[in-house]
């Protein structure tokens, strides 16, 4: 909820985003090849992602986890430590359903995210570990026993990056594009999107804003 060594009002309700990461990571952990009903992408790759660019993406956003949530543990920054999990848990949440769920690069993620989480969940996070060792067949030893993983540099190193595409300021669409792309080039391939045309309803746009290669927010009247 915010730096341990502020202080602060505690709020009943904010442990409800808590518990609805924690079931996330439960269903991505034990249903990898599960589906969410009532999203229509569920179960699909991102656009412009075949198999490879999706088992690289989901290893370096694992990665890059594992290397800032060493540091925010280091430096016992535990709030911003939770949100870097809650990222990773949603990534894989993307992933679900797809063909590379189960698959190399999401069983990494999924030990990674467990033994990241160890630390500030031990009983979920022991249940999880134990559960996926018997389905490995795998005698079982506590996660508590286990190294801190070190970080691939390598696969830590962003290469894709998923940018949310907005028209007046409400999100539309996300593309998944490499990092460093030229302003110009996403803006033509933004506008050129089926649900971003659909968005502008012939509306020519009075201006695009680019947000550090992060965002983009298209302008009309």
């Amino acid at each position: 909820m915010g730096p341990w060594d502020q202080g602060g009002p505690w709020s009943p309700t904010g442990i409800g985003g808590i518990s609805r990461f924690l079931h996330r990571v439960w269903t991505s952990a034990l249903d990898p090849h599960g589906v969410d009903a009532g999203d229509a992408e569920s179960g699909l790759l991102p656009a412009r992602q075949d198999a490879a660019a999706a088992e690289r993406a989901l290893r370096t956003a694992a990665q890059r986890t594992l290397q800032t949530v060493t540091e925010k543990y280091a430096e016992m920054r535990f709030n911003t430590m939770v949100a870097h999990l809650m990222e990773l848990s949603n990534v894989l949440q993307r992933y679900r359903g797809t063909e590379i769920a189960g698959g190399p690069a999401w069983n990494e993620a999924i030990r990674l995210l467990l033994l990241m989480l160890a630390p500030a969940a031990p009983h979920i996070a022991e249940e999880l570990w134990a559960r996926l060792a018997e389905a490995r067949g795998e005698e079982w030893q506590s996660i508590h026993t286990r190294r801190w993983p070190s970080v691939d540099e390598a696969a830590a190193a962003e290469k894709e990056r998923e940018i949310p595409v907005q028209v007046n300021g409400k999100l539309r669409d996300k593309v998944m594009v490499p990092v460093g792309i030229a302003e110009a080039e996403l803006e033509r391939l933004v506008l050129s999107r089926p649900k971003i045309v659909a968005a502008l309803e012939g509306k020519p746009p009075l201006k695009v804003i680019h947000a550090g290669g992060r965002l983009v927010n298209i302008v009309v009247r």
